[in-house]
């Protein structure tokens, strides 16, 4: 993140901390009944039957004949678990998470998504990011932006975190939010020169400078606390060197660092797969796969204060076209990782693969994504003002995460 001298001086995530660093630090003691949340967006559709698929069901097979995933032979899918009496298994890229699955940390929500008829990329993702479903209107910010404002949370530090280039739309509205891609290279634009120059220029005894030298000692103190985090030991854990490994390295750096983390969006795209998916699909798993098991063994000493939650804008159609890929659809998978996860389970009502069963050819919905972030926010994130968060929806527990 480079800070310019207006957003220095503007941005809500240092203006909370005018009281000086330490405050910017100091022990919350409601912090610790609050989970650090992880929201990894699998951008561009990421097709739910092919992370999760019903391998060995004759529909699935059918509508799969060249990009299937096989329950048997060589590459076969791990087995997982039944839902609605159908047996489901694992893309056998994945063993990390297969394990843990086995291990209960990690549950599956199938057939989840957002209602909605839309199959544009960019109109469901801002749907999704918003919290809202067709025929709703239109709310202002995010579903996490809304989250940390509803609580009146006044947040120090570095509370709320996108580790993409900008705020992710889920953040936006909460004015605290910022875009850290790296954690090594968190600092001002132009350096140490550029530091010392604005803090040379808010010398004054006024409101305005000791707020921006407050800011400065804040950036200071998050610079430091991130750089040593991120030097040893080196890669521990063994992060692979992926977009989505970089970014769930820099988050587990920010958690050991103690910089106030409480919400931390993570973009993971590349799942638009209409053409050849049997070239690309098995890299993106295998890497979902691997940096989530690596973030994992990193947060050995900090799971019973995490989840992580996936999700992405819709699914695929259920039968494969005629270039070997899959077009967009509706419901995909969800899957919750945290030591408060009632982990080694499926969730959700299975619809099923037959013609009836389908929506235009799509996968039914038959989970809101709303109803599994509500749960969430409520039993780990202590949300106590739902309507404020997603006002047309109900609460709905699914069981998937502990109080």
């Amino acid at each position: 993140m480079n800070i310019t001298r207006r957003n220095l001086l503007l941005s809500g995530v240092m203006t909370t901390v005018s009281s000086g660093v330490r405050a910017a630090f100091a022990a919350d003691s409601a912090n610790a009944q609050r989970d650090i949340l992880i929201v990894v967006f699998l951008r561009f559709g990421s097709d739910g039957l092919q992370l999760i698929p019903p391998a060995d069901d004759a529909d699935y097979r059918d509508a799969r004949p060249t990009i299937g995933i096989a329950a048997t032979g060589a590459n076969a899918a791990l087995p997982l678990t039944s839902l609605g009496g159908v047996p489901f298994f694992i893309n056998p890229n994945m063993p990390e998470l297969k394990s843990l699955f086995d291990a209960k940390s990690l549950a599956v929500i199938h057939a989840a998504g957002l209602p909605t008829d839309s199959r544009s990329h960019f109109v469901s993702q801002e749907k999704v990011e918003r919290g809202i479903a067709d025929g709703e209107k239109q709310i202002a910010g995010g579903w996490l932006g809304r989250h940390l404002l509803a609580r009146q949370l006044v947040l120090p530090g570095l509370s709320a975190v996108s580790t993409s280039p900008e705020v992710d739309l889920s953040l936006q509205g909460y004015l605290a939010s910022v875009a850290i891609p790296d954690v090594t290279r968190f600092d001002v634009a132009g350096g140490d020169l550029n530091l010392n120059l604005i803090e040379r220029m808010h010398a004054g005894s006024d409101t305005y400078s000791a707020t921006a030298r407050a800011t400065i000692d804040t950036i200071k103190t998050v610079k430091a606390k991130l750089v040593n985090a991120s030097k040893a030991p080196v890669n521990p854990a063994g992060y692979g060197t992926g977009q989505l490994s970089t970014s769930l390295r820099s988050v587990a750096d920010m958690i050991k660092a103690n910089v106030g983390l409480e919400v931390a969006t993570v973009d993971f795209g590349g799942w638009d797969h209409h053409v050849n998916i049997n070239a690309f699909f098995g890299n993106q798993a295998r890497e979902l796969s691997q940096a989530i098991g690596a973030f994992w063994a990193d947060m050995h000493e900090y799971r019973t204060r995490i989840t992580l939650v996936t999700m992405t804008e819709f699914g695929r159609r259920v039968q494969e076209n005629a270039n070997g890929g899959l077009d967009h659809g509706a419901a995909s998978v969800m899957m919750a990782l945290g030591g408060s996860v009632n982990g080694g389970r499926m969730y959700g009502q299975w619809p099923g693969l037959k013609a009836a069963d389908l929506v235009a050819g799509d996968l039914r919905v038959t989970t809101d994504y709303r109803h599994v972030l509500q749960e969430i926010l409520v039993k780990r994130r202590g949300e106590t003002t739902l309507k404020s968060v997603f006002p047309t929806l109900d609460y709905q527990p699914l069981g998937v995460v502990n109080s």
